[in-house]
């Protein structure tokens, strides 16, 4: 059901006719009707009142002693482009009538006039009247509030940049100790020093993996904030995808065996050159295996492959593990988001890994996203261009 719109309580109306019997029949028709009226004789007492009042509605006749309607409308529409004009006319001058509402005026009545015909002509006047006066200050509502929203996003812009200098400085900072201690617990363990006993090789141990998994974190941090705050600049070249997963599937060899993990490798034959960063592309790699590892049980599989897809080279790393809930679909992108389950937790990472991901693959104008059964594995999906189509973006 349409809302009714709410109409002024009392209308200002401007009437305009020489004729002065039918200016007083008007007027008192129009009073009774509940508006406020003001009459003009000529076409220069109406002007003069228009200047110093407001009008919501202006009745002009077509042919006034000093001036004609059309001229009366372009000085109303001049001084308040929301007011609407309804010509008077007899019938022999019709034709002005109905040009001057192609020009702008309301609507045209024919002399005599009937005053409900008049009536609803106002009323419907009044109505687009207060939509439009409603729709300026929607409109003007909208571009305060889009510029207010320009305004929020430079300064957050400008505080995540200044955020991530800091992350980048504190991070190298932070390194330097940190390494000095993993370098003298490593030195003590193999007894450079001297003997330690069984409980000092302990806490020596649970010093190292503490050192390394700060240091892993630091990384970490340090990459995401050189990449958010463009101070990454790729080394592109074509590379050979086929190698880049030979070299990663060699690394991880060690701790896909320590947990009897099996990976498969399946790659289109033919597959042209990708144009990538190849370290980036390395640690892309060896994040998502990492992960697919880690939330994947003791005897489980794992799977890298590629094929094309037009001018891109699509990628996917996949694993029969524990799987991702639906809900978790986007956030797993955030920085330091962490799954909400048992394995997540006992397994916990920086929470950072995906997101550095997700930065180097649209760094090279690619695309990642997650495609998963809870509780039957996943895949995390990415593209990157092929050579021809690199050089035809560039």
């Amino acid at each position: 059901m349409e809302k009714e719109v709410n109409m002024p309580r009392q209308t200002n109306i401007l009437v305009i006719d020489d004729d002065v019997a039918r200016l007083k029949t008007l007027s008192a028709g129009l009073q009774d009707m509940g508006h406020r009226v003001t009459t003009a004789i000529t076409g220069q007492e109406a002007v003069a009142l228009f200047r110093k009042q407001p009008f919501n509605i202006v009745l002009a006749g077509v042919k006034l002693p000093d001036v004609s309607g059309r001229e009366i409308l372009e000085t109303t529409k001049e001084l308040n482009p929301e007011v609407a004009v309804i010509m008077i006319t007899d019938r022999a001058n019709l034709e002005a009538a109905v040009n001057a509402v192609a020009e702008g005026a309301y609507a045209y009545i024919l002399k005599p006039e009937v005053m409900y015909e008049l009536k609803t002509l106002i009323n419907n006047a009044l109505r687009e009247q207060e939509l439009l006066i409603r729709n300026r200050k929607l409109v003007d509502s909208l571009q305060r509030s889009n510029s207010s929203l320009e305004e929020t996003n430079r300064a957050l812009e400008q505080a995540s940049r200044a955020k991530s200098d800091f992350l980048a400085k504190m991070s190298h900072e932070l390194r330097t100790p940190l390494n000095v201690i993993i370098g003298f617990a490593e030195l003590m363990l193999d007894r450079v020093p001297g003997e330690v006993n069984e409980e000092q090789r302990q806490c020596l141990d649970d010093i190292l993996t503490s050192g390394r998994h700060l240091l892993g974190l630091i990384n970490e941090v340090l990459d995401l904030s050189k990449v958010e705050a463009g101070k990454v600049e790729l080394r592109l070249k074509n590379i050979a995808l086929s190698e880049v997963v030979e070299s990663v599937t060699s690394a991880m060899t060690a701790v896909l065996s320590q947990r009897r993990q099996n990976l498969d490798v399946d790659l289109d034959e033919g597959l042209p050159l990708v144009q990538a960063d190849e370290a980036r592309l390395r640690q892309v790699f060896f994040n998502l295996l990492s992960n697919a590892s880690k939330f994947t049980l003791d005897g489980g599989e794992l799977k890298i492959e590629a094929s094309r897809r037009g001018n891109w080279c699509q990628v996917s790393v996949s694993d029969n593990g524990i799987g991702i809930k639906k809900e978790d679909f986007k956030p797993i992108f955030e920085p330091f988001y962490q799954a909400d389950n048992s394995i997540a937790r006992e397994r916990k990472g920086t929470g950072l890994g995906l997101t550095l991901v997700k930065e180097i693959v649209e760094m090279h104008g690619g695309q990642i996203w997650v495609e998963s059964e809870y509780g039957k594995g996943s895949s995390f999906i990415f593209t990157l261009p092929l050579v021809a189509a690199s050089k035809t973006l560039s």
